[in-house]
């Protein structure tokens, strides 16, 4: 279901979910922060209190009055009941001044509030959910009674379906459609409608699929996802060494990766973690670790490893075997990179998981290569999650450079532009030296649609960086 609380846990979950409950900032067409249910904002000085001022024409679907109450239960409620995919951690206390003014006072500076829970924190209503206890068992089609551009009339969770109603009262102008329904089809199928006329945006087209919507005539809307796919290491085994992570890298030849794998479907990614075309990207190139086995080689040996007559790496007299685990969806990938290293001279024992598996696998240590993948855009504050702490599972859990730390802390409470871009280029630098993991493959994703609507990939992904083309302005007029 559509609800904060029960969407399914992932970019198109929230991204659906966006359509029926509304944030009190939002993303304009061309991905600039603009007015949601506030319809303005000030910070304070010290970047410690905001002050917003809702739109008192913002209504719930059954026509309550969205209030300034509406928002310091929400934050409450958030704060008894974390949201998975957004924190309210920094937050102080949320005071309701009056029907239309909400005060947001945080524990200390954070740069990111803005476009971070501001842009991507689901509003609720109090009249609803201040009796739920559980809200994540709370499945009554009540739970989506949100203040969004549409109604949710049905859904079906076996067949993936949704149909939503436009809400004719919506505070920001009714909205293009009437209806808008989620159906889930094959690819070519897909195609095979939109040509027909019965269908008017596939949100991902496998690449495989590109040349022949082109050759059809469709509109088609690439972009590189900048959700790169990387290889983790585990920290705590023999790649605690850095010397040994640039010199796998340079073993590493990841165009072939791709030409073998992806061909027209991905490009070589970034290392320095931030990718093409991202806000927060410093332009000054960072070292690639291109294909060089002479040099992974030196490095090898300069820490140990010997190369055998049989042309297999050895470390204290033992052949080097090197854990590689992976789900499903890397199957090729991960099928290809083994390739690579048997070929370097590296023995690979590839494992193919499911995902509560590879869970005890990185929780116990359990392996010596993962590949993972997650998204680089939105606020910066995520980067703390997803590179240094030891909870993220899927995360790169590098504890092992202080200054690293220090940048990623220093940007989060920056409140000066310039100052936060400065910290975070210098993690960019860091990152791309000390190599956390490897960003191996940046895949292109493909929207399809009709001249109806005009979906946009946005440079810094929708909410918190979901690189999806699918943002709810393309509904709006």
């Amino acid at each position: 279901m559509p609800a904060p609380y029960v969407h399914h846990k992932n970019g198109p979950g929230y991204i659906y979910t966006s359509y029926v409950f509304d944030t009190l900032i939002d993303h304009g067409a061309n991905g600039d922060l603009t007015p949601g249910l506030a319809e303005s904002w000030t910070l304070s000085d010290d970047g410690l209190v905001a002050d917003l001022t809702l739109n008192d024409k913002a209504r719930w679907h059954d026509g309550t009055p969205v209030t300034a109450e509406d928002v310091a239960f929400t934050f409450a409620y958030m704060t008894d009941h974390p949201y998975v995919l957004t924190s309210v951690a920094m937050v102080d206390t949320v005071e309701a001044i009056s029907k239309d003014h909400a005060r947001i006072t945080l524990k200390r500076p954070y740069a990111g509030l803005q476009s971070g829970p501001l842009l991507s924190l689901p509003i609720l209503p109090k009249h609803i959910y201040q009796d739920q206890p559980a809200p994540e068992r709370f499945v009554d089609r009540k739970a989506a009674t949100g203040s969004g551009p549409y109604k949710l009339v049905s859904y079906d969770k076996a067949q993936g379906r949704y149909l939503f109603e436009r809400n004719d009262g919506y505070y920001r102008g009714t909205p293009k459609f009437r209806q808008v329904a989620i159906v889930k089809m094959a690819p070519d199928a897909a195609l095979q409608a939109m040509a027909a006329g019965e269908v008017d945006v596939i949100g991902s087209l496998p690449w495989t699929k590109v040349e022949a919507a082109k050759k059809a005539g469709l509109n088609v809307l690439s972009a590189r996802s900048n959700h790169p796919v990387r290889l983790v290491f585990n920290h705590q085994g023999m790649f605690r060494e850095k010397d040994l992570r640039h010199a796998l890298a340079f073993a590493i030849d990841r165009q072939a990766l791709i030409d073998v794998v992806y061909q027209d479907g991905a490009v070589v990614a970034e290392t320095g973690y931030f990718q093409m075309g991202s806000p927060w990207r410093r332009e000054t190139a960072d070292p690639d670790y291109a294909h060089d086995a002479d040099k992974a080689a030196a490095l090898f040996r300069q820490n140990g490893w010997e190369r055998g007559d049989d042309g297999r790496w050895h470390r204290d007299g033992s052949p080097v075997v090197l854990r590689l685990i992976a789900d499903k969806s890397f199957n090729n990938l991960a099928t290809a990179l083994a390739d690579q290293l048997e070929a370097f001279g590296i023995s690979v024992d590839l494992r193919i998981l499911e995902r509560a598996a590879q869970q005890e696998h990185v929780r116990t240590g359990d392996f010596d290569l993962a590949l993972f993948t997650a998204s680089t855009m939105g606020d910066p504050n995520g980067v703390a999650r997803r590179v240094t702490s030891p909870m993220f599972w899927r995360g790169d859990r590098f504890q092992d450079s202080e200054a690293m730390k220090a940048a990623i802390r220093a940007q989060a409470g920056a409140l000066d532009h310039a100052e936060r871009l400065d910290q975070l280029h210098r993690f960019q630098a860091l990152y791309a030296e000390e190599l956390p993991a490897y960003m191996l493959v940046n895949p292109i994703w493909t929207t399809v649609h009709s001249d109806k609507v005009t979906p946009r990939y946005l440079g810094d992904g929708v909410a918190f960086g979901i690189p999806s083309a699918l943002h709810k302005s393309m509904f709006l007029r």
